[in-house]
Order: C-alpha cells, then sequence, then structure tokens
C-alpha cells in the first residue's frame, strides 16, 4: 500500500477518501490548504494499484516549476524511488532535449513519471501540444489542470486544446482551484467539460450560458450583442457541482500550522533580460577591479539589479525609466485565485502606484495604500481596509507599515518584492498575526529565479542579514 512521506492532514485525508474510485474529480481547496499534497497522494495510491502510470500537471508558467519541490516534499519514498520527472522548458538547451527524449522514450514497466508543463505553452506552442498528447497517449495517464480557470474562457485557443484533445486522452483527470468561478458562474463550464463533457448536465456552454446567466440584447455598431448582466439559479448549480467535487475552506483547516511560505515564478521579458545581463557584467567588472569591496557597495549594486526584475530602473543621468515586465500579471493571476484579503508589500514607491492601478482595474474594487506617498489619507485607507468588504487589498512599503499595524482580516500576504531589509521582513510578516487569529497566513513572493530576487528571498526567509553576510571576498556569489 503506498505510504506518502507525510501523514495527510485531516481535511486532505476527506479529500482523499472522495478520490476513491472517481476517474473525473474538482478539489476545489482554499489557497494554501495542500492541493499539490493530496494529487500526489492521489496518485500514489492509484498508481501502486495499477490504475496509472503517468502524471501530466499543466499549471500556470509562475506554478508548474514549483511541483519540482512538492514532489521532493511529499512523494513517499516507495514512489520517488522510481519516479522519474521532467519540467518543460520553452528554451531547452540540446542537452535539455536529450533529457526529454530519453524522458520519453521506450517507457519501463514499474518506473511512473510525472511531466510538468506550463499551459501558457499550450496556447500556441505547436511543440508543448505534440509533448503533452504523445506522453498522455503512452501510457495509462493521470492529467492535472492546477489553478484550473486558467481554462475557464470557452473560446481560447488553450482551452479548446486541453478539454478537446487532452481530456479524453487522459484516464484520470483533476482540476484544481481555489476559486472555481473568480468572476462568474460562467467560468466553470469548460473547467468541468475537461473532466467530462456534458458533466454538469449541458451539452453547449451556449445552452449554460442561457440557464444561468441573464442576458441583455443591445446595439453595437448596427449590431445586436448580447450581454450578460446578471445570474440565477445558483443553488441549481452548486447541486450539480457538489457530486463532483471536493470544497474546503481555510477556516475548515483546524490543524494547519500558522504560516506557509510558497513562490510564484515570474518570467523575464527580453527587454528586461538584455538590461539586466548588462547592469550584472557591469557590476562585477566595477566591484572586481576595486582593492576593496564593501557590503554596501554589494547592496547597491544588488538593488540596481533588482529594480530591472521589478521593471524600472535609473539611467546614468538619474532618469527612472519603466521596463515591460510580468510581474504584475503574475500577481494578478495569484489573486484570481483567491477571494479574500490580502496584503501586497511592495519595495519600491512606483510599485505601490503601479499595482494599485492594476488591481482597482482588473478586480474593480476598491484598493488601500499605506506608503510615504499617501501620509496625509493613508490612516483613512487603511480604516477602509479594514472595515469595508469592497476594498479586498492594502498596497504597502515594509518602510511605511511594516511596524505596529494589525491586519489581521488578511489570510495572505504577497511579497510583489522585498527590500534587503531583515527588519523589513519580520515585521512585516507579523501584519496579519495577532491575538485571537486562528486562521493559517500564507506568504507568497513573487520570485525571477537564478536572479538576485532569489538570492535575496532566500536569506531574508533563512533570517539572514545581507549586510552581515556579504563580504568583500564573497560578492560574486550574491551578484552571479
Amino acid at each position: 500500500m503506498y505510504q506518502s512521506k507525510h501523514k495527510p492532514y485531516a481535511h486532505q485525508q476527506k479529500a482523499l477518501d472522495r478520490l476513491k474510485g472517481r476517474k473525473a474529480f474538482a478539489l476545489m481547496m482554499a489557497m494554501r490548504t495542500g492541493k499539490t499534497k493530496t494529487v500526489l497522494d492521489d496518485f500514489g495510491r492509484l498508481e501502486d494499484a495499477g490504475e496509472v502510470e503517468d502524471l501530466l500537471v499543466i499549471a500556470p508558467a509562475g506554478v508548474y516549476r514549483t511541483w519540482e519541490k512538492a514532489i521532493v516534499d511529499h512523494v513517499g519514498d516507495s514512489l520517488a524511488q522510481r519516479l522519474l520527472v521532467h519540467t518543460w522548458s520553452a528554451s531547452a538547451k540540446k542537452s535539455d532535449e536529450i533529457k526529454l527524449q530519453q524522458f520519453l522514450k521506450n517507457p519501463v514497466p514499474g518506473q511512473p513519471r510525472i511531466l510538468l508543463l506550463n499551459i501558457e505553452a499550450l496556447s500556441n506552442v505547436q511543440r508543448a501540444r505534440n509533448l503533452a498528447e504523445g506522453f498522455l497517449v503512452q501510457r495509462r495517464s493521470m492529467c492535472v489542470i492546477d489553478e484550473s480557470t486558467m481554462i475557464k474562457n470557452p473560446q481560447a485557443s488553450r482551452t479548446k486544446f486541453v478539454v478537446d484533445r487532452l481530456g479524453p486522452l487522459a484516464i484520470y483527470r483533476r482540476i484544481l482551484s481555489g476559486l472555481p468561478t473568480p468572476r462568474s458562474p460562467m467560468d466553470i463550464y469548460s473547467q468541468f467539460q475537461f473532466l467530462g463533457r456534458g458533466m454538469l448536465g449541458f451539452s453547449s456552454f451556449f445552452a449554460f450560458r442561457a440557464r444561468y446567466a441573464v442576458i441583455k440584447t443591445t446595439q453595437f455598431g448596427g449590431r445586436k450583442v448580447n450581454l450578460v448582466v446578471g445570474y440565477r439559479d445558483a443553488e441549481d448549480l452548486r447541486e450539480r457541482i457538489e457530486p463532483h467535487s471536493f470544497r474546503v475552506l481555510l477556516e475548515d483547516c483546524y490543524d494547519l500550522p500558522p504560516k506557509v511560505y510558497m513562490t510564484r515564478e515570474v518570467e523575464l521579458t527580453p527587454e528586461q533580460k538584455r538590461v539586466y545581463a548588462e547592469m550584472q557584467k557591469f557590476a562585477s567588472a566595477a566591484l572586481g577591479g576595486g582593492k576593496f569591496v564593501t557590503a554596501t557597495q554589494v547592496i547597491t549594486q544588488i538593488l540596481r539589479l533588482h529594480q530591472v526584475l521589478c521593471g524600472h530602473t535609473v539611467t546614468e543621468d538619474g532618469v527612472r525609466m519603466s521596463l515591460p515586465e510580468n510581474r504584475t500579471q503574475a500577481l494578478l493571476d495569484l489573486l484570481e485565485e483567491y477571494d479574500g484579503k490580502a496584503i501586497i508589500w511592495c519595495s519600491y514607491d512606483a510599485d505601490v502606484q503601479k499595482v494599485s492601478e492594476a488591481l482597482k482595474k482588473e478586480f474593480e474594487c476598491d484598493v488601500a495604500r499605506f506608503w510615504g506617498g499617501n501620509r496625509s489619507t493613508r490612516e483613512d485607507e487603511e480604516k477602509k481596509f479594514l472595515n469595508d468588504p469592497n476594498c479586498r487589498f492594502i498596497v504597502a512599503t515594509a518602510a511605511a507599515g511594516g511596524r505596529g499595524r494589525t491586519w489581521m482580516n488578511a489570510d495572505l500576504v504577497v511579497y510583489y518584492s522585498n527590500t534587503n531589509d531583515l527588519e523589513h521582513r519580520s515585521q512585516s510578516e507579523e501584519r496579519p498575526q495577532g491575538v485571537g487569529k486562528t486562521k493559517s497566513v500564507a506568504y507568497v513572493d513573487l520570485v525571477v529565479p537564478g536572479t538576485v530576487d532569489e538570492k535575496i528571498i532566500k536569506a531574508l526567509r533563512g533570517k539572514i542579514n545581507l549586510a552581515a553576510t556579504i563580504t568583500g571576498d564573497n560578492y560574486r556569489e550574491w551578484l552571479i
């Protein structure tokens, strides 16, 4: 019998009990309740029983690589010793391509495989599509869509491919979502179509929409357009979903640890890559040419590199320039899976402004700010965040809001970016904590792998003071 590396929490065991005998199922588990572990335990159990041999995980770009660590952390020893894992990369080197071919070639009985793939690649990368299909047809497989709201749009190319092509090839299908209907009940249709055609009792999206949406016909540019202006019969839809899903909220999970740490990977834009590489080379050369290198000098160079990762830089003339970036979109994608209140910490004033405006536009809600630029209004904005249900987010700098504030109504903390100050990090983590707090809090760091971003976060999470750690002898470890 399969044994997981760690015993499931009570709610995870309930989910596993519901999954028994189900070839298609939705795990609607709130953020940080352990969807990933539950799926890996489910796969291990099915593999041990001879029901499946392989697992295809499809997740957003910022998430799919985090499964690598989850596999190491959660898969039981008996499975881990036999398991092969491959992570897709659109920009794979020749050596990576050789590894992929070996991974796919002549699969060995008794040697299960897990393939990790980002869903964005399925939008327009034919090589990724061929890989996903080819993998699923090789052996009996399970296919998992993590953060399945990514396939909510029935008209999107990737949704059609996942639902029409991949769904029928998998013996077992799972969708994972903390918030299955982030914008409207219409978002649920395609997710359940992946699980099974007509699972909710409708032959088409238009029939589904006619049942649950209030539609108004209006004129645009001389033609009639149907607009959704409201929704109805939510209880009926809930009853149709319930037999095929397991739902758990954070408040139901009494045995979770008080703090849960996660990361969300961010990919650099081509312009950021170019500027970062140039600045990295210049910084290393400039410091390497001096007889003495101080921690202050190194931290200054780290700061400049870090600003590029956040989407801005300063020219030699002192002019701030914006760079195209994916960080803000990664934040919006993360919050789409969450329906509570959240704290977003930013290192720079420019980011506070950019992020707050993006949140207002995307979620059509009020956003509070707490930073040096709104000293005259930030106390009132804080009160709004604490008391107004429509004010879901507070965007702040740790220098301004990291001390003495109590924001216990937030159960999610996102570090859009970190300062290099350990005290800033330690103090800011405590804002959602307090006497009487019973819910677990998730701390999510947005990070660009392989950059100073990763090194800063590793140091701060490890309670390491950068200034005390960096010396003249080891500066290259931090910059390269």
